[in-house]
């Protein structure tokens, strides 16, 4: 989950961080999909599966290909934290997400990102994402193709995965950065 920021090369360009940015210029039309209503519902759909598929691929093909940068490990969660917490809002916008949902997500996302810019300030230390963070981002990502697909059935208990893996995710990273405040 940790590595100190002198072990891994940065290269900008490599396939895997092009991948991440375009999950951040996907969301924008995701966003004007959401805005325009019902009309846009399969392509929004076959868009936002595009946004999964690259952050499954993004990783993947940097361990795959031995191209893992520092640049990666911050692009790949900003990556997501940006699009899910966009469209998080977008949805309380216009299709009926519990606002809660957006305060969490976006007030849980903020906080690893201070913790994360502080320990890499303080410790020279890249925090990558665990398994519950990575397990949220897929449950989010489905919660939210859910609210803008209109899928009322799958709606509440994906609603419930997502409030328990929040949950567990947070924890999970509270305590790990607690451990590496103290070790200093």
């Amino acid at each position: 989950m940790m590595e100190t920021d002198e072990q891994t090369p940065n290269p900008f360009w490599t396939v895997a961080n092009c991948f991440s940015l375009l999950r951040v210029v996907l969301t924008f039309p995701v966003l004007w999909m959401i805005w325009k209503g019902p009309e846009y519902r399969w392509i929004l759909f076959a868009v936002v599966l595009v946004m999964i598929a690259t952050d499954v691929l993004d990783g993947y093909l940097a361990r795959r290909w031995g191209e893992i940068t520092r640049w990666g490990k911050i692009l790949d969660p900003v990556a997501d934290k940006l699009a899910i917490d966009a469209i998080a809002v977008a949805l309380v916008l216009f299709k009926g997400l519990p606002l809660w949902v957006a305060v969490v997500v976006v007030g849980r996302d903020v906080l690893i990102v201070l913790a994360g810019v502080l320990l890499m300030a303080r410790e020279k230390v890249v925090v990558v994402s665990n398994i519950w963070g990575k397990l949220t981002t897929l449950v989010m990502s489905v919660l939210l193709l859910a609210y803008a697909m209109d899928a009322e059935p799958v709606k509440g208990p994906l609603l419930a995965l997502a409030a328990l893996l929040l949950l567990a995710s947070s924890v999970s990273y509270g305590v790990y950065f607690l451990r590496l405040i103290r070790r200093t």
